[in-house]
């Protein structure tokens, strides 16, 4: 199917949400500095993709509220394989306590999204992730024990093939008068370190680098174990405020 005579307008091949290795959230359809050129579409977890030297963002994932009145993050959120509704990735709902269980089509739990309590958010970022059978995945912040960076190399004996030096160079939190967004490396936590350690992390798994131009864009690692659904969860509810607002 085309949409119009221009081949620029042609749709772009399905990507399954597994080979998805960098995403955004949002309508946004082109990422270009003219507002008027960018275009809005559903809201989804979006791909980047290149055509006649522009930036597409091309809907992999589509996010649709359990509740329509209510916000992503007070009354969950379904993920699906095709803006139609009919293909049910997975569901994301909160269960009354710091917890997001996030369940596949099939009512098979995934993992949980959690909260960090209160207590321990000077040194963690405010949303972390759980996959059975796996360390927790948690993100330090930048200034907790010499940063990010710092924080990873502690996991002794673990290989971050250079995904965090490589996207952390976009700048880091500390850095003032710049602008941008500010880094974030969600990592697994070593595990003989607990739970509730600080300053011992191993495997970088998700990262959100710094950028200048102001687009959010989420890196999860090409045939990780880290569940994708997860990311996507962790992801959809960060930005949850921006569609929230972008609903009404």
């Amino acid at each position: 199917m085309v949409f119009g005579r221009n081949t620029r307008d042609e749709p772009f091949e399905t990507v399954h949400w597994d080979e998805i290795t960098q995403f955004t959230v949002g309508r946004t359809m082109r990422n270009t500095f003219r507002k008027s050129k960018r275009g809005e579409g559903a809201h989804a977890v979006r791909s980047m993709r290149m055509r006649g030297g522009e930036e597409y963002m091309v809907p992999g994932v589509h996010i649709v509220p359990v509740e329509p009145s209510a916000s992503l993050a007070k009354g969950g959120f379904r993920l699906f394989e095709d803006e139609a509704g009919r293909q049910l990735l997975c569901t994301v709902l909160p269960d009354g306590s710091d917890r997001y269980r996030v369940k596949d089509h099939a009512g098979r739990e995934i993992g949980c999204i959690r909260r960090t309590p209160v207590t321990k958010r000077l040194t963690r970022q405010g949303l972390w992730m759980e996959q059975p059978g796996y360390p927790s995945v948690v993100a330090p912040r930048a200034w907790a024990r010499g940063g990010p960076g710092a924080s990873l190399g502690r996991g002794v004996g673990h290989v971050l093939d250079g995904i965090v030096d490589s996207l952390l160079s976009f700048g880091s939190d500390e850095a003032g008068g710049s602008g941008g967004l500010k880094p974030v490396v969600w990592a697994a936590v070593v595990e003989d370190a607990g739970e509730e350690a600080d300053g011992e992390y191993g495997e970088a798994v998700l990262t959100f680098p710094r950028r200048t131009d102001g687009t959010r864009w989420y890196f999860v690692k090409r045939d990780g174990w880290l569940d994708k659904r997860l990311a996507f969860a962790l992801a959809v509810l960060r930005e949850s405020d921006t569609i929230g607002a972008d609903r009404h």
